[in-house]
């Protein structure tokens, strides 16, 4: 299971960079079946990247290996064909995946607005800068009021829209951000700016995020999920347009 195998690396430094909404439940197989990403693939990307080698059970019954633990050499991109097509060329039974180091510190901050385009303009205008978010999440009200419902994350009631923003790598650097992501939220009128004090908080501010899906399951039977491609520094625009 995803979210297993990264706390049982954490004390060795490491983790499994994808971070699907579903960690607590899906297999890192699944993972390679979907190319699944999270929040966290801003940064760190899809599992694509995070897979070395794998062996794979062909519709034919027969087993091969492709990838490995060192660089291959020129040929067909087999890893990239097969990551992402959800058990239709074949089956996972083994894989090796990358590691990435757990990162020196972390900072998440939660800003509210009262309108969701300003909160796509801050979106835009954190990328602009030239800060690389480890995460970047916007909800709505509607999503807002669904989660507090379900798991009360501790989400303000009164926004209409709230950014997840968290930076992580080394301390300094991060002081740094946080300034700058301080700037820009008061720039576009963050009605708050919260940052979370401790990993409780953080874990909790996540919890949220992640419980959006089943959260809006207790209000409705059917909950359609799409997923728009938007240049980020188009967001705002077709934001206002939905």
């Amino acid at each position: 299971v995803n979210q297993a195998l990264s706390e049982a690396l954490a004390p060795h430094g490491f983790h499994f960079a994808p971070d699907p909404s579903s960690q607590q439940a899906c297999t890192v197989g699944g993972n390679f079946a979907e190319n699944a990403g999270g929040p966290h693939c801003l940064k760190y990307g899809m599992t694509l990247p995070h897979i070395l080698g794998a062996e794979v059970v062909l519709p034919n019954g027969e087993m091969i290996q492709i990838g490995g633990k060192v660089l291959g050499g020129t040929g067909y991109d087999l890893l990239g064909l097969l990551v992402g097509s959800e058990g239709t060329l074949g089956i996972v039974t083994a894989l090796t995946v990358r590691l990435t180091p757990l990162p020196e510190a972390i900072q998440t901050f939660l800003a509210s607005f009262s309108s969701v385009i300003e909160a796509s303009d801050t979106v835009s205008a954190i990328i602009a800068s030239g800060i690389v978010p480890a995460a970047l999440e916007m909800l709505d009200k509607l999503t807002l009021e669904a989660v507090e419902a379900f798991i009360q994350a501790g989400y303000p009631k009164e926004a209409e829209a709230v950014l997840l923003i968290e930076v992580d790598g080394p301390a300094m650097q991060l002081d740094e951000e946080a300034v700058l992501i301080r700037e820009i939220c008061q720039e576009h009128s963050a009605l708050e700016l919260r940052e979370a004090a401790d990993p409780e908080q953080r874990k909790k501010l996540w919890q949220g995020r992640k419980s959006a899906f089943g959260a809006f399951g207790r209000i409705s039977h059917d909950f359609l999920v799409m997923d728009g491609v938007v240049p980020r520094s188009k967001l705002s625009i077709i934001m206002r347009t939905v």
